[in-house]
């Protein structure tokens, strides 16, 4: 009897241990993989271009660390950023001018290129003055600088759009003058 309550207690003791060491296995928790890589090194998801936000415009900028320094990369990484912002914003541009235009029954290249071209210079203005860095992150393998920046789309939007409707009124009332005054003589 001796045996069987030494063997019960022995069966009991290891089935004690592997439920234990089982369920530690399971409770411990899974490493994140990161959803971005940059030359093998794990990156915020962001700096991968993955950043949405519905209510802001964003861009990711880069810069090579610099001899010059810290500074000088973080700002060339941040002008990057606000030159990807800029391209991004005037496709917006160029969208809104072509629909404003089609509603306006204008649906001339010559004349949107015209709006896109004044609106640009407009729209990397105000860029440079309203973007802000929301996000910073540098590479331990190379000191590789990533910025994140990012402007209202609400205050983008509202003035792309009146900026689109004056631009094209005044395109507008300058075609119906030349063609009043071509139709006078």
């Amino acid at each position: 009897m001796k045996k069987t309550l030494l063997a019960i207690t022995s069966a009991l003791v290891v089935l004690n241990f592997t439920a234990c060491s089982s369920k530690e296995e399971n409770m411990e928790p899974k490493k994140i993989i990161g959803e971005c890589t940059i030359q093998g090194e794990e990156a915020p998801s962001w700096v991968c271009g993955t950043y949405d936000d519905p209510t802001r415009y964003t861009a990711v900028g880069s810069a090579p660390y610099s001899k010059l320094g810290h500074n000088f990369s973080r700002n060339e990484a941040i002008l990057n950023g606000r030159a990807n912002l800029v391209n991004q914003i005037q496709l917006q541009v160029k969208t809104k001018a072509e629909s404003y235009m089609r509603s306006t029954g204008l649906e001339e290249n010559e004349m949107v290129e015209k709006v896109v071209t004044q609106l640009s210079k407009q729209t990397t203005d105000m860029t440079i003055s309203d973007s802000k860095q929301i996000s910073y992150w540098q590479s331990k393998n190379d000191n590789a600088i990533y910025i994140l920046i990012a402007m209202n789309k609400d205050s983008v939007n509202n003035k792309i759009d009146a900026q689109v409707r004056e631009i094209v009124d005044n395109e507008i009332q300058i075609r119906n003058s030349e063609d009043a005054l071509n139709n006078m003589q």
